[in-house]
């Protein structure tokens, strides 16, 4: 019921945002957009894309070679069939689901493989945390936002869009960041006080939540080898900046390709904007939350843009990333012989407290 709850909610919020986004669209010119695009810059775009599933995999290499050393193709296909699952079915599956992958492919232990998960999504906080302090360093506009009627923002939205209270909102989120990062270190360095202290924290609203949040953080420091060796640590995040370093490229190619100046921080505010909505719960291939992003955050960086052209931007942005994802993950399942309908059920499973196969 809860599981079917978060779908329609997922969903409902997709919808509304497509809504929001593209009413009031002359599509006679998003396609004059969409046909005077500059293919070349837009295959580089998808080359950075492609490359940035290499650099996830070395990144996540120096948290995973703690357990055993792991083939690159056991790797390649585990993130893979996550990152597609993620995009393609509801619930963020597809976390749980390269834990399987990895655990089935190299049998490793799927409550290790799932430590491991978690700790990559630590690292990829830290890239992301550096794209979001670029961008609120950078995002320095002389005046209030302004954007035309066609964006649709609300007259109580206005304060909203103050260049102020932009970077106040983004400076908020990158320290809430860096709290989940110091927490994360906190359990590295002292993990039986963080768990007694969690444990009598949480146990004064439920003893059992209590029990099943200190069991999974102490499953989840069981993976947190890495820290244990300050060389791996440093090319983990090293890679995790490099892999954002691809993404914030991505966008920078994607404008190129349509011909559009703007000013050299968009991409990281894009980045930025673009990692924070489709972290909240949406409807399958982030419809909607990706397109919203994207046209927000170019209209609020270069106000008096083309709305329609920004649409066209955000067509071809999501579907540079969709298409290889979705391709490159069905090609990994095939490759392993998997399906990922199993491979949901089997995530259903292990979310509600069912042993998986390992």
């Amino acid at each position: 019921m809860k599981k079917a709850v978060q779908i329609i909610v997922g969903l409902v919020i997709g919808v509304l945002l497509l809504w929001w986004v593209f009413r009031d669209t002359d599509w006679a010119e998003v396609g004059t957009a969409l046909g005077a695009v500059h293919w070349g810059w837009l295959a580089v775009a998808t080359l950075f894309v492609i490359f940035s599933f290499v650099t996830r995999i070395l990144r996540w290499r120096y948290i995973v070679r703690t357990a055993k050393p792991v083939s690159f193709r056991s790797m390649f296909s585990a993130t893979q069939i996550g990152f597609m699952a993620n995009f393609i079915l509801p619930g963020r599956a597809g976390e749980v689901i390269r834990a399987l992958v990895l655990s089935r492919l190299e049998k490793i232990p799927f409550s290790k493989c799932f430590a491991f998960v978690a700790l990559d999504r630590v690292t990829d906080l830290f890239g992301m945390l550096a794209a979001m302090l670029v961008a609120v360093l950078a995002y320095r506009p002389g005046t209030a936002v302004t954007v035309g009627p066609e964006a649709h923002f609300p007259d109580w939205a206005a304060p909203l869009l103050h260049p102020q209270a932009i970077r106040t909102a983004a400076f908020s989120a990158a320290i809430f960041m860096l709290v989940i990062v110091a927490a994360f270190a906190a359990l590295y360095l002292n993990q039986r006080l963080v768990l007694r202290c969690t444990e009598r924290v949480i146990g004064l609203i439920s003893q059992r939540m209590a029990a099943r949040v200190t069991a999974m953080l102490g499953h989840f420091a069981e993976g947190m080898h890495v820290f244990r060796s300050a060389a791996d640590m440093a090319k983990s995040l090293g890679f995790s900046l490099v892999t954002w370093g691809c993404f914030s490229v991505t966008f920078w190619t994607l404008f190129w390709a349509f011909g559009l100046t703007l000013p050299w921080y968009t991409p990281f505010f894009t980045l930025s904007l673009v990692a924070a909505v489709i972290s909240l719960p949406g409807a399958p291939g982030f419809v909607g939350q990706y397109h919203a992003a994207i046209w927000a955050a170019l209209l609020i960086c270069s106000p008096g843009i083309n709305s329609n052209v920004v649409r066209a931007v955000a067509i071809m942005g999501h579907l540079i990333n969709l298409v290889p994802v979705t391709v490159v993950g069905l090609y990994c399942l095939q490759m392993e012989k998997l399906g990922l309908i199993a491979l949901q059920r089997e995530g259903e499973a292990a979310e509600t407290g069912d042993k998986p196969q390992e």
